[in-house]
């Protein structure tokens, strides 16, 4: 009696994870940044919280211009708003930022002036798009305006895989 109680936790609790696992999606991101100027690259990541709510964070490198490095680092909450008949769920997002901006000058090699860097933080709000391609992968469009000393609007795409 014992070993079948074992095994029937051993179950529910492979079946617990499992399904906790799937709660998870990793994935690339493309976008641009209106006063950043530049293409942005993002690693992202998402917990989906309930069938309304998911939590996100993202890290965004964007491409040197300038002399310019600019990264932006986000954690958001998306809420679900509607389906969209045969397209996908539109969702609204808000979060935080930190939006960080270096300069290198060049040929200058006194230590005290060969850089600068400057961090902001500041308010995400915008709105997106889940697109299901497959059982695991989803296309999520998005737009979103950082509210900072370091205004911009971003639009993009990032392609979503579940774990």
């Amino acid at each position: 009696m014992k070993k079948l109680a074992f095994a029937i936790m051993v179950l529910i609790m492979g079946t617990a994870v499992k399904q906790a696992n799937a709660q998870f999606s990793i994935g690339p991101g493309i976008g641009f940044a209106t006063d950043i100027s530049s293409l942005g690259l993002s690693a992202n990541a998402a917990y989906q919280i309930d069938e309304s709510w998911a939590a996100t964070a993202s890290f965004t490198y964007f491409l040197e211009k300038d002399y310019l490095q600019w990264t932006a680092f986000d954690f958001n909450a998306n809420y679900n708003l509607t389906d969209i008949e045969n397209l996908g769920t539109l969702y609204g997002i808000g979060g935080i930022n930190i939006t960080s901006v270096s300069f290198d000058f060049p040929g200058i090699d006194d230590d005290m002036f060969d850089s600068s860097s400057h961090s902001e933080f500041g308010v995400n709000l915008g709105a997106g798009l889940n697109v299901d391609l497959s059982e695991k992968m989803v296309l999520a469009p998005e737009m979103m305006f950082t509210i900072s000393d370091i205004n911009y609007f971003r639009i993009g795409a990032k392609l979503m895989f579940a774990l």
